[in-house]
């Protein structure tokens, strides 16, 4: 199996992965300020990532060019990414969340044209609309969505926390040199925590309950480790446009787990929603990476 398919089932195992964590983020926050939850899942994901380095590639060094790089990478992909999007559901719905981060896709459509002159093609674009319509579809079915109205303040981070993204996937396009998807991975994680660590005056004395320990190593392990190391390797060979666009698949994994953990019932809209969703991927991941795109890494 070549990288480029290889790619596309991490792709796909990062969104399970991810998809799956908005579950264990719910049960960590009701007991740990979001920040600091996040803090201590970057500490502990560091470690591990530091450890494997070391292990695997000790003699991997970064371009004094691109220092500055891997520290904005751990500034928007993990401080202020996880800053607005934990803080955003304060102010807003979730819902208005969802929808407002399914913009990542289209996004980073125009950035890619803007900077480095990717392609737009009809079946990039019309995938694109096709994906984040599936997630207004689902979103829809459960919630009420009332975008910029009471809640504009969070429905702002949220949008903020999109553009994060999007800058975090051309910042990781753009390094001089050629490193492994782990040691980006491990720099931008360590540069994320630093960036979290304010978030160390909310500490309480209450020491968090077995369930919540739990799924902090979780999000530490396989979201944060496993999760950014896959991505990362990716995006090197799918590119942002078509990666991105995975990225609104983590509401139907979201949606299957919910039914089989908390029993929720599925709806012929939902059921709707996640068929646009795939059918928009599925036309988007068929487009190859754009030759401006960053090229092999690893």
């Amino acid at each position: 199996m070549n990288k480029t398919k290889v790619s596309h089932l991490y792709a796909m195992l990062v969104m399970i992965i991810w998809g799956m964590s908005y579950l264990s983020i719910k049960i960590v926050v009701a007991e740990i300020n979001p920040i600091l939850s996040a803090f201590y899942r970057f500490l502990i994901a560091g470690v591990i990532l530091i450890i494997i380095k070391k292990m695997q590639h000790s003699n991997e060094k970064v371009l004094k060019e691109d220092r500055l790089k891997m520290a904005l990478g751990g500034l928007f992909g993990v401080g202020l990414y996880f800053f607005f999007e934990n803080y955003s559901i304060a102010f807003t719905t979730a819902s208005n969340v969802a929808i407002l981060i399914a913009s990542i896709p289209i996004f980073t459509l125009i950035a890619q044209k803007i900077i480095f002159n990717e392609e737009i093609t009809k079946t990039k674009l019309i995938g694109t609309i096709f994906s984040v319509v599936g997630i207004i579809i689902i979103v829809a079915s459960k919630d009420k969505i009332s975008l910029f109205s009471t809640g504009t303040i969070g429905d702002l981070m949220a949008l903020a926390c999109a553009l994060c993204w999007v800058i975090y996937n051309i910042i990781n396009s753009s390094f001089k040199g050629n490193y492994s998807s782990i040691t980006i991975t491990t720099y931008q994680s360590i540069w994320g925590c630093i960036f979290l660590s304010p978030s160390l005056v909310f500490v309480s004395n209450s020491i968090p309950s077995a369930k919540v320990i739990l799924n902090i190593l979780f999000l530490s392990v396989f979201c944060s480790c496993v999760g950014y190391v896959l991505y990362n390797y990716a995006l090197n060979y799918l590119g942002a446009t078509v990666l991105t666009t995975y990225i609104n698949l983590q509401p139907i994994i979201t949606l299957i787990a919910a039914v089989i953990i908390l029993r929720e019932r599925i709806t012929i809209s939902q059921l709707i929603g996640c068929f646009t969703i795939i059918l928009g991927v599925s036309m988007v991941s068929t487009q190859k990476k754009g030759k401006a795109e960053v090229i092999e890494n690893i």
